[in-house]
């Protein structure tokens, strides 16, 4: 049995937890601040609500962090001297500066999973993309074009409003983007951007950014939460040989020169296939998919993001 404890029992805990539910062996138990948040979520996904922290490590193997961002390394760290398997929800913490901490514990603890919920990469059309890409099907990739977001997250909650908390759209919401251009494309060496929020740290936000790839490809990512429309996502990847794109506002599949894959709607919730892959990776004693250098690296492109978007230079890495 792997007795996995979430630490807060917002939507995304109630997500996550309920996707656990469906793997064999799992049972799940919750800590938040709010008692009553606590004894909700425990209702819903069949688990036990835990008064304090430290009576969720009692009763955990493992340890879900699905708190405002800004305190991601306090649990993560906690858990993992407490010799618990931890997932932590992206943005991993709001600074690379701020993971060295969790990096730390983890390295002292080898034989435990520390994965983050870059979810992006179970998506089936992302995935899809990616091997594509992989496999030389648009040739050298020359200009890439990504976009995600909707409405403010949590309205009414507040702290996605307050960037301390948040990070706004560049740290919450195209952190998703960033880590998925890294692992496809390679690594970032300039960025240039803007954003609504970045100088005031409040309120709904959008971001434009602008890469520039060491292969010398050229991206440009957009996040919003200024959207009225239901969320969205999209991207459009262009090279020497061709070109891959999907809207999920407008196609279920991923069109190309002379190409369309219309296999991509997952029969499973890419959050099911996240949830499986670290409780696969625990029960096989193995590194999780996603790991702390691969979170870390989206948030220091995020980073840069928002620097150039509250100073308005370009940021090098």
């Amino acid at each position: 049995m792997n007795r996995v404890g979430f630490v807060g029992a917002g939507r995304l805990a109630r997500v996550h937890a309920r996707h656990l539910r469906r793997l064999s062996d799992v049972s799940v138990a919750t800590f938040d601040v709010s008692a009553e948040a606590a004894d909700s979520m425990a209702r819903e996904s069949g688990g036990v609500a835990c008064g304090s922290f430290e009576q969720l490590l009692d009763q955990s193997d493992a340890i879900a962090v699905v708190t405002p961002s800004n305190l991601h390394a306090e649990y993560a760290v906690a858990a993992l001297k407490a010799g618990k398997h931890v997932f932590v929800e992206k943005p991993v913490t709001l600074s690379a500066a701020g993971a060295v901490p969790i990096s730390e514990a983890s390295a002292a603890k080898p034989e435990l999973v520390c994965t983050v919920g870059q979810v992006l990469r179970w998506f089936p059309m992302y995935r899809r993309a990616h091997e594509l890409v992989k496999a030389g099907e648009i040739g050298l990739p020359a200009a890439l074009r990504m976009s995600r977001g909707g409405g403010l997250p949590g309205a009414g909650r507040g702290w996605f409003e307050d960037h301390s908390k948040s990070g706004g759209v560049f740290i919450d919401l195209g952190v998703h983007d960033f880590d998925f251009l890294l692992w496809t494309f390679g690594p970032v060496v300039e960025v240039v951007a803007r954003s609504v929020g970045a100088k005031t740290g409040s309120g709904a936000d959008y971001g434009l950014a602008t890469l520039t790839l060491a292969s010398g490809a050229v991206a440009h990512v957009e996040s919003t939460w200024m959207d009225a429309d239901d969320p969205g996502m999209a991207f459009e990847f262009c090279g020497s040989e061709g070109m891959l794109q999907w809207d999920s506002r407008s196609t279920g599949t991923v069109r190309g020169m002379g190409r369309v894959d219309g296999h991509f709607m997952p029969d499973d919730d890419p959050f099911f296939g996240q949830m499986k892959e670290f409780v696969t990776a625990i029960r096989e004693g193995r590194p999780a998919a996603v790991g702390l250098r691969d979170a870390v690296a989206a948030v220091r492109v995020a980073e840069a993001a928002l620097e150039s978007a509250r100073t308005g230079l370009r940021v090098t890495l």
